[in-house]
């Protein structure tokens, strides 16, 4: 009886074990973790380039990165146009289904743009739904950029076969000016029209009645002609008149262009009716001048040419000042002189204490207008002998008292120099205008040979940095036949620049050997610095911001610079303006070797509503230390925080994860397992115990009862 109670016993306790383990339910999947939750989001290109007319596919991935099945998704495209010009659909619907953890699925989005653009980048946002298995609600969006392909890219034309006919129109004639409009770019020019424009009723005139010509729509490579006729006014001198050609077109998106060129019109010629003015029939004053004795210079100004001159400026001067001066008014003006007219004018001058006795020039400088515009200038000469013999004796003495004095020597000095520009680029070309002087007050100098050169050496012992400088169609010597003391000539060089020259001032050296009246040689050297500059340029990869966005809602900027220049860019910066907060405003870089790159990114958050402008900038300093900036500028339009429902997000948090008993069970039933194996081994000891201990006794009984016997 007692061995069946245990069995029975042992049955009782596996049936707990199995209702334990097999009949508690359970309400955790093997997928889901007991803290899980799903995670959407939407990766691939931020922009996506689309073409006009024709269904442009793209690809985007919905992925699951979190630890939860999301179910029921759904994926809206939606632009902030209130009427887009394209059309979007997808290729399996908006219904995404089911992603498992790290689970993902392409989906194909098809874009056709049905209408006119206005713009190169419309924004578009993915917006998403998707619950988890307890039915909570959770949402999320992303923003793409649709680029349309060539709106930003205009076409090219060029004017050709430019002509005048005749080549030079005669004054109160007229003639054609004609030529073509070729489209020498890749896209269509639509509308085209050709004007003329800058034209004068007292100058250049339309003869026609009509100021533009329609040309239509030019196909790539495709050339159109144009002629205009036009009439020169009858008092118009002769000269080169510019007229504006304009040309408006328009592209396949409907947007519109305005060019301008000028272009020449020739008037005149050998038959023209210019202006010609001249000075004649001068007297000049005969015999010798004391200081202070006044005398007089007449002459006529006539007017040898077949046009009126105007707003005539006739100016009288010694052309040494302090010796002669005028007596009289030494400017007069005259409104204007008809053709084959003349006046006659006359100018008082007398010489200064500071005159010594000999002849003095006294200068006449005429400026006229010719018709209308052109202003014309020339210049005449008269002379006067001055005595002064109290300078006279004066100069004598100090000459006698000079004797025995050494000799000077005559010097020849770089007396101004000036460098268009004034900081020359390297590989580039520029001018040196340089003015030569003889500082001596007496003796001249002759024969004069000038030659550059570089002092400096470069860092190889070999190569001299001579060759950082060269002379443009000349050699690198110059001559001069003679400089008078006191006196200056200018002489202007045509230079060059190597491309790989190291920014920095460079001294050159302006060498000069001549000559004195007595044949003595002597030289001489003149430094000059020459600031060279090295080309800089930061290259930036192209990056858009989204066109809209809600208030507070971070936006992240990112994209890769490079040095693309030849020299290191000192102190890099890139700034973030606008009414938005961020971190860091302000991102310092420091110096970037030449081919150096690297990659910044920030993140900011608009604060107010509308149209907010937000500028990114890029600065640096180049060689030279100048401040050089880089900026994109960008409008943000700020929309209104979507409302929040709070009973959605409650419905979004995620039920507090069920208790799992089924591996409560299975423990439990480990242990009652062991408990009842446990009691299973004792009872058995205890068993084997008892028998021996009755074994025992029943021996002890046999032995007392042989004893008895």
């Amino acid at each position: 009886m007692k061995k069946t109670g245990f069995q029975k016993t042992i049955v009782w306790l596996f049936s707990c074990i199995l209702l334990f383990g097999l009949a508690v339910p359970s309400y955790a999947d093997d997928e889901i973790s007991i803290n899980g939750k799903p995670e959407v989001f939407i990766t691939g290109k931020s922009v996506y380039e689309i073409e006009n007319g024709t269904e442009t596919s793209v690809d985007v991935q919905v992925k699951n990165k979190g630890s939860a099945t999301a179910e029921h998704i759904v994926v809206r495209a939606k632009s902030d146009e209130p009427v887009p010009p394209f059309q979007i659909s997808f290729s399996d619907g908006e219904n995404v289904g089911s992603l498992g953890t790290n689970g993902s699925k392409m989906l194909r989005m098809h874009i056709k743009m049905n209408e006119t653009p206005e713009k190169s980048i419309y924004p578009v946002t993915l917006s998403y739904t998707y619950q988890n298995r307890a039915g909570a609600t959770f949402s999320g969006s992303e923003t793409i950029q649709l680029r349309v392909k060539g709106f930003d890219k205009e076409p090219i034309y060029l004017f050709e076969n430019m002509k005048t006919v005749p080549e030079s129109l005669t004054p109160g004639q007229g003639g054609t000016v004609s030529g073509t409009v070729k489209n020498s770019g890749s896209k269509d020019m639509l509308q085209a029209e050709v004007s003329l424009d800058n034209l004068q009723t007292e100058g250049i005139s339309l003869s026609g009645g009509f100021s533009s010509m329609q040309l239509g729509n030019l196909a790539v490579g495709e050339q159109k002609a144009f002629s205009f006729p036009l009439s020169a006014s009858a008092d118009m001198a002769a000269g080169n008149y510019p007229v504006t050609v304009k040309l408006k077109y328009q592209d396949e998106f409907g947007k519109e262009f305005e060019k301008v060129q000028n272009y020449y019109i020739s008037v005149g010629g050998a038959n023209g009716k210019a202006t010609q003015l001249e000075i004649r029939n001068m007297k000049e004053p005969q015999g010798v001048f004391d200081v202070n004795q006044n005398f007089q210079i007449t002459f006529e100004l006539c007017n040898t040419g077949q046009t009126t001159a105007k707003d005539i400026v006739v100016q009288a001067e010694g052309l040494e000042a302090t010796a002669v001066v005028p007596k009289s008014t030494s400017m007069k003006n005259i409104a204007n002189l008809p053709a084959g007219k003349s006046m006659p004018l006359s100018f008082t001058f007398a010489g200064t204490n500071q005159a010594s006795t000999q002849n003095y020039a006294v200068q006449f400088t005429v400026t006229y207008k010719t018709g209308n515009t052109k202003e014309e200038t020339f210049k005449q000469y008269a002379g006067v002998n001055i005595r002064n013999a109290e300078k006279d004796k004066k100069d004598k003495e100090a000459n006698e008292s000079d004797k025995d004095k050494p000799t000077s020597k005559p010097k020849i000095i770089v007396s101004k120099y000036v460098c268009d520009p004034l900081i020359v680029m390297a590989g580039e070309e520029f001018d040196l205008k340089t003015t030569l002087m003889n500082t001596h007050p007496v003796k001249g100098v002759k024969n004069i040979k000038m030659f550059l050169t570089l002092a400096e050496e470069t860092s190889s012992e070999t190569e001299k940095s001579g060759n950082i400088f060269t002379p443009v169609n000349s050699s690198n010597t110059y001559y001069f036949d003679a400089i008078a003391p006191k006196s200056t000539v200018d002489k202007e060089l045509r230079l060059y620049v190597v491309p790989n020259a190291q920014p920095k001032t460079y001294t050159l050296t302006v060498n000069f050997e001549y000559e004195d009246a007595e044949g003595n040689e002597y030289t001489a050297k003149e430094l000059l610095g020459i600031n060279v500059k090295q080309t800089t340029e930061l290259s930036i990869d192209e990056f858009v911001l989204p066109e809209s966005v809600e208030q507070y809602a971070p936006i992240t900027v990112s994209f890769s610079y490079y040095n693309t220049g030849k020299v290191a860019l000192n102190n890099v910066m890139f700034k973030i303006e606008g009414d938005v907060d961020t971190p860091n405003k302000s991102t310092y870089i420091g110096n970037m070797d030449p081919g150096a790159s690297d990659y910044y990114e920030a993140t900011f958050t608009p604060n107010t509503l509308g149209e907010v402008p937000v500028s990114i900038i890029a600065s640096y300093e180049d060689s030279s230390g100048e401040l050089v900036e880089d900026r994109r500028d960008f409008v943000l339009n700020v929309t209104e925080p979507i409302p929040v429902d709070e009973n959605a997000d409650m419905n979004m948090e995620e039920p507090a994860a069920p208790v799992n008993f089924k591996w409560i069970g299975f423990i439990a039933g480990l242990v009652i397992v062991a408990i009842v194996v446990i009691v299973i081994v004792l009872k058995k000891r205890k068993k084997k115990k008892e028998a021996s201990l009755l074994a025992d006794i029943d021996d002890d009984k046999d032995d007392e009862e042989g004893i008895s016997l």
